[in-house]
């Protein structure tokens, strides 16, 4: 399934072209002097004093709205002319939910599920038919994160996914997880909240390979169960097998293939 089917997250308009929108709406402000631009980042003097414009939010929101591309621009000049006040009003708004962003992994079907309902959730692929969405993590619950919270925050995408993975390896320093067998029979296994989502963590994935011989291979059959394994494993189609059984008859189901940890990347095992 393509994750790029959402048209609000692949808008019509490049950021390039945004930016040159941007900026050839500046050129009419007599109280702005373009000197430069470089992406969502333009280098201007405005009433006298030199200044850097940062398009991001204001691109995000675009994307989320694009029918509201004359009020989003709009919005930026005011901004700019009138001060920072409504972006420092969206930074506080961040701080106040960043300690509690993170990942959640999810497959293109469950995401189109929650799309059916109305939920237009932030999400990236990882991995062909898997994806990370974010989510407001309160420990007992949580809340997926959609699309209008990342403008209304004042940053852009990258930089919500950056602070969940930092948050994700922070709350992940001394998580458990159990170690059976020895050499290529060794089966870790991290069975707790979020539990898959530490596949993300390239400490995770190194640590893991360094405690197997061979190929680490991972298993994600629900959001709470990490297993990995080496690919030589003795029973490995067994694992393979009970993996597929867990993620199609658990309510908490994710993903029933296998994942290949090669230099660090992941790659769907094929059967």
């Amino acid at each position: 399934m393509d994750w790029n089917s959402d048209e609000r997250e692949i808008p019509p308009m490049s950021a390039e072209m945004f930016s040159a929108l941007v900026t050839a709406r500046l050129r009419d402000v007599g109280e702005v002097e373009i000197q430069s631009g470089k992406g969502l980042q333009l280098k201007l003097r405005v009433r006298g004093q030199d200044t850097t414009a940062h398009l991001d939010r204001y691109y995000e929101r675009y994307r989320a709205n694009p029918d509201a591309l004359s009020p989003t621009i709009n919005e930026f000049i005011g901004a700019l002319l009138d001060g920072s006040t409504q972006q420092r009003a969206s930074n506080v708004e961040f701080a106040r939910i960043e300690e509690i962003l993170a990942p959640r992994l999810m497959t293109a079907q469950q995401w189109m599920n929650k799309r059916e309902t109305g939920l237009r959730l932030v999400v990236r692929s990882i991995v062909q038919d898997l994806g990370a969405a974010l989510i407001l993590d309160r420990g007992e619950s949580f809340e997926y994160v959609q699309l209008e919270a990342i403008p209304a925050w004042g940053i852009d995408s990258q930089t919500a996914y950056d602070v969940a993975l930092e948050n994700l390896e922070r709350t992940s320093a001394n998580a458990q997880f159990s170690v059976n067998g020895q050499g290529v029979e060794t089966l870790l296994v991290d069975h707790s909240s979020n539990a898959s989502a530490r596949a993300l963590l390239p400490s995770r994935l190194a640590d893991w390979q360094a405690r197997v011989d061979g190929e680490l291979v991972l298993g994600i059959p629900t959001h709470d169960l990490l297993l990995g394994f080496a690919r030589e494993h003795p029973a490995f189609q067994e694992l393979r097998a009970q993996i597929a059984e867990d993620a199609r008859n658990s309510t908490n189901g994710l993903l029933s293939a296998l994942l290949l940890v090669r230099q660090g990347e992941l790659q769907l095992l094929s059967p």
